[in-house]
């Protein structure tokens, strides 16, 4: 359908050409550089002749998706076929200058981009001449809005009632914009704490120790939504619900990110000096090698948190792997209980211990990365240790997680590609008391089933 015609006088996309042609003829056109889709434009051609009189062709040719229509034709018969649009005139009008207009419409199926040829034919002492129009390219462009895409922002805000007997309610307030897909919210709760879902937003709601975890895989629309839970506790733990940590992650271009959920300050935290005078005394230690092979139970203990049953993988991807592993330490074993069995090193053992060393700063890692924890304890040994003990000669890095420093090995994008690492490491014989796949969101430690579900991996057996 022909749209209303729109009459464009942009300086740019509308200004007049002129073409000098032989015999003092001049020819004058506004056809535009641009145009939108679907609208129409009306162009003007002024036809310099001076003297010329007698037979005279204006033509110009459009690709297929234009259509030319007349609307000044000073005279002349229109004709537009084939994508071949002509102005003739059997003798041209006296007056020294000649306009002719048309409607150029574009339509959804032209090129994106064309070259409009053209042509002047006439007749002069008896002599036809024909002289070709210097081509123009023209652009079809949309006038479609971009959508704009808002910036991925949150905010939470936490209220706490009292409902006598224990009991306490919990309401959350979060305040979202151009946030979609998968995100979680974690509560960590005062000791002994049991919370129970109120109001979700359609999310799954779990409680793993004392942290309480809502979780979407895909978000419900909407600037606000509000959650709730009850929380029921031994003692008076009001003030502890009103300022316990929390936050709120969710994913922004397929990174990770996380807000913290500010509780009330009911009393002014203790000083930095204060904080420092606390020590906590160590148990006796046995040697390297035993805090090596002690560390099953803290594997097991990380890796074996439950996830939300609509969440979880198949078959809990690292769990059975490590709790294998470790058949030699009491069933149900919690971690706080786990002995440290690590005596202080004889001076022959300290020597093993890693000297200062000037290595490259590594780049921050970003989005997610899997890799392969080997063993794990609460020291840092020599390069030489590990690679006698276990006969491994293959690069390692150290990570400092939770309290125990973890060998870790390989740094992978692609899920399948660690599982196969860590294969490989069992088929080799190393006999570390691991291996098992661990994953990273922009360097932070997740579990493998977050990962597998951010990064939209299969889990592999």
């Amino acid at each position: 359908m022909l749209k209303q015609l729109i009459l464009l006088f942009h300086l740019v996309s509308m200004s007049f050409v002129t073409i000098f042609l032989s015999d003092g003829i001049e020819i004058e056109s506004n056809l535009p550089d641009e145009l939108v889709k679907d609208s129409t434009y009306v162009v003007d051609v002024i036809i310099k002749k001076g003297d010329l009189f007698g037979f005279a062709k204006y033509q110009q040719d459009f690709p297929e998706g234009f259509e030319a229509k007349p609307v000044e034709t000073a005279e002349a018969s229109f004709t537009f076929a084939d994508g071949k649009m002509k102005f003739i005139w059997m003798a041209l009008p006296e007056t020294d200058e000649v306009k002719v207009t048309y409607a150029l419409t574009a339509y959804s199926d032209a090129p994106e981009q064309s070259i409009i040829e053209g042509r002047f034919s006439y007749i002069q002492d008896n002599e036809r001449k024909s002289y070709d129009i210097p081509n123009r390219t023209v652009r079809v462009i949309s006038d479609e809005v971009e959508e704009v895409k808002l910036p991925a922002l949150a905010e939470v805000s936490r209220t706490v009632t009292d409902e006598g007997n224990g009991s306490y309610r919990v309401d959350l307030t979060i305040d979202k914009q151009g946030i979609f897909g998968f995100s979680k919210l974690e509560e960590y709760l005062p000791a002994g704490a049991e919370a129970e879902m109120l109001t979700g937003e359609k999310s799954v709601f779990s409680q793993v120790d004392e942290k309480a975890k809502f979780v979407w895989m895909s978000i419900p629309d909407g600037e606000q939504l509000k959650i709730a839970y009850s929380v029921k506790a031994s003692g008076d733990v009001l003030a502890q619900l009103q300022s316990m940590e929390g936050n709120f992650a969710f994913l922004d271009e397929n990174e990770t990110k996380t807000v913290a959920i500010m509780g009330t300050e009911v009393e002014e935290a203790a000083s930095i000096a204060e904080v420092e005078e606390v020590t906590v005394p160590e148990e006796p230690a046995d040697t390297a090698e035993q805090e090596i092979a002690d560390t099953g139970a803290e594997d097991i203990n990380e890796v074996s948190e439950p996830e939300p049953e609509q969440m979880a993988t198949p078959d809990e991807p690292e769990v059975a792997q490590v709790e294998e592993q470790a058949v030699e330490q009491p069933e149900e074993q919690p971690e706080e209980q786990v002995q440290e069995k690590i005596e202080e090193q004889t001076a022959s053992v300290e020597e093993t211990l890693i000297p200062e060393r000037v290595t490259d700063i590594p780049a921050p890692e970003t989005g997610i990365v899997y890799k392969v924890q080997i063993v794990a304890g609460h020291k840092v040994v020599e390069e030489a240790y590990l690679r006698e003990t276990y006969k491994f000669q293959e690069a390692y890095v150290l990570d400092n997680h939770e309290g125990w420093v973890k060998y870790i090995t390989g740094q992978f994008n692609v899920y399948k590609q660690a599982r196969d690492k860590r294969e490989s490491l069992v088929a080799a014989q190393h006999n570390f008391p691991g291996p098992f796949v661990t994953a990273y969101n922009a360097g932070e430690r997740i579990t493998v089933q977050e990962a597998l579900m951010i990064s939209n991996q299969q889990w592999f057996k």
